[in-house]
C-alpha cells in the first residue's frame, strides 16, 4: 500500500505540471522534443534516526567551505544544487561515533549515481564519500530504487537513501531533507536524423527505463501514450536508452535533463 501511495504521489506531482511544448533544443547529439515535468532529488532517513543530524551538519560544512560547489561544477554544466551552509555546523557534535554509513543509491541515475567498472560513481556518490570523510565514517553503497526507499529504510538495509532519489518532500513515514536538485523529464531524439517535434513521433517507438514510475507517468497522459506505437522498457539505465536511440532500436527516449546535459556533448 505504501509503495502504491508513493507511485501515485510521483505521478500526481508530475501530472500537475503542464507539459511544455518541445522547443527542439539541441543538446550534443540529441534534440529535446518535449518536456513532461519536473522531478526533485533529495536524501531520506528513518524518522528520529540521529545519523540524519550528523550528515546534515557535514553537508552544511561542505557547502560553506566550497567542497560541494567544486563537486557540482565537475559533474554538471553549472551548479544548480542547494544546501544550507554553516562552517561551524559540526561543532555541536564533539566525539562523533565511528560507523559505516549504509547508503542506498540508484545504480541507474547517471550522473548522480551509477555503476562503472563494478564500482559506484557519480555526484551523489562522491558527495556521500566526502561527508563520511568529514565525519570519520566509511561509506558503503547499496542499490535501491526510489519507490523502495521506505521498505529499505525500515528494514535496516540502509541508513539513508541518497543517490538519484526522487523523494516526496512531504513524506511522513520517513524524513526527507529539503531537495537539493530539481531537473526535468524530457523526451529526446537524435539531433541528426530524429523527429524535430513530438508530432513527428506519431507511431514511433519510445525507450524508457524499467521502473514502473515512468510507465505510470506516460499512462497518466492518454494522448501522449497513444502517440507512440511501441514503448520499450530497457534495463541498463541512461546508456541503454541512448544506445537504443543511436542504433535506431527506438526513435526516442525518456531521460532526465541533468543526465542528457552531461552525456549529450
Amino acid at each position: 500500500m505504501k509503495l502504491v501511495k508513493r507511485a501515485l504521489a510521483f505521478i500526481l506531482a508530475l501530472a500537475l505540471m503542464l507539459p511544455l511544448a518541445g522547443c527542439g533544443q539541441i543538446v550534443g547529439r540529441y534534440r529535446i522534443v518535449e518536456t513532461l515535468g519536473e522531478q526533485s532529488y533529495a536524501i531520506g532517513f528513518r524518522n528520529d534516526d540521529y545519523v540524519r543530524y550528523y550528515v546534515e551538519a557535514a553537508l552544511q560544512v561542505l557547502e560553506a567551505d566550497g567542497t560541494i560547489n567544486g563537486l557540482a561544477n565537475s559533474w554538471f554544466i553549472e551548479d544548480s544544487t542547494y544546501y544550507a551552509s554553516s562552517i561551524d555546523a559540526l561543532d555541536q557534535f564533539p566525539g562523533i561515533p565511528q560507523r559505516t554509513l549504509l547508503v542506498g543509491c540508484d545504480p541507474d541515475a547517471y550522473p548522480l549515481s551509477y555503476i562503472e567498472n563494478g564500482q559506484y560513481a557519480g555526484y551523489d556518490v562522491e558527495l556521500a564519500r566526502a561527508v563520511c570523510s568529514r565525519l570519520g565514517w566509511t561509506a558503503q553503497f547499496i542499490s535501491v530504487k526510489s519507490e523502495n526507499a521506505y521498505d529499505e529504510l525500515m528494514s535496516g538495509n540502509v541508513d539513508c537513501v541518497w543517490g538519484g532519489m526522487t523523494l516526496d518532500p512531504d513524506e511522513r513515514d520517513f524524513t526527507v531533507l529539503t531537495p537539493y536538485l530539481t531537473d526535468e523529464l524530457v523526451i529526446i531524439t537524435r539531433a541528426d536524423t530524429g523527429a524535430k517535434t513530438l508530432r513527428g513521433l506519431k507511431g514511433a517507438s519510445l525507450a524508457v527505463s524499467v521502473e514502473q514510475k515512468y510507465m505510470d507517468l506516460l499512462q497518466a497522459d492518454e494522448k501522449l501514450m497513444n502517440r507512440f506505437g511501441e514503448i520499450k522498457r530497457l534495463t541498463g539505465g541512461l546508456q541503454a536508452l541512448l544506445d537504443a536511440v543511436n542504433s535506431g532500436q527506438a526513435s526516442a527516449a525518456l531521460v532526465s535533463s541533468t543526465a542528457i546535459s552531461r552525456f549529450g556533448g
